[in-house]
């Protein structure tokens, strides 16, 4: 059953997404390799390298309005691998024309091709100030309790050409867990550049770091 759900948002996502970027003012693709996809402070592919790619498309290009797009990553989760393909889409807006302040609404489905795996729709709810912001997952899934998801993070310039991306999440249902990361970030001849590393709590106490090599294409 996941099996044929994954490959019913696959054919979603290629299908209906180039129709919908026909009205969109924005659209992007990016293919990145990573020696660890890391997600909320957890390997998602025990420790190995991953090959990831996303389409993006959006209603404007100062990010107002809907937005929508599709991401890929192979996974190990525990021995069970495959391919996970997410779906997300929502709303962004500001709290008044001159305002730096601003809100995002949306929804994330996340899905795997392996069986074993159980897929997740997170509903997410945020406010942003500049690059600063806070946000809500609350999530569910198929034989998984629901959750809440709190996430905070900031993205400063340190350099000219380097940024450097905060984050701090917590796990509010029980049982509650943290994670931290800051990754640097730069482009390299014309390549996104990205060195990170996490920390979690959830038992293991594990540090994890990864490096990134991405490339975007304007649609």
């Amino acid at each position: 059953m996941k099996k044929l759900s994954a490959a019913v948002l696959a054919s979603i996502a290629v299908f209906t997404l180039p129709v919908t970027a026909s009205i969109a003012e924005v659209s992007s693709a990016n293919v990145a390799l990573t020696s660890n996809y890391v997600f909320r402070g957890q390997t998602q592919t025990d420790d190995g390298a991953a090959i990831q790619g996303s389409y993006d498309i959006k209603q404007s290009k100062d990010d107002i309005g809907w937005y929508a797009g599709a991401f890929a990553s192979n996974v190990d989760l525990g021995g069970n691998s495959g391919l996970e393909v997410d779906l997300y889409g929502g709303w962004k807006g500001s709290f008044g024309k001159q305002s730096n302040m601003g809100y995002d609404v949306g929804v994330v489905i996340y899905e795997y091709t392996d069986s074993n795996t159980n897929g997740v729709t997170e509903v997410y709810a945020g406010v942003n100030y500049e690059t600063a912001y806070v946000k809500l997952y609350m999530g569910n899934g198929s034989g998984i309790d629901s959750y809440n998801y709190l996430d905070v993070g900031a993205s400063f310039v340190v350099l000219e050409d380097i940024d450097l991306d905060l984050h701090a999440g917590r796990y509010l249902s029980s049982p509650s867990s943290n994670d931290l990361s800051a990754a640097l970030s730069m482009e390299v001849k014309g390549y996104d550049l990205s060195i990170g590393a996490t920390y979690e709590d959830a038992g293991a106490n594990d540090f994890e770091f990864f490096v990134t090599v991405g490339k975007g294409f304007d649609l």
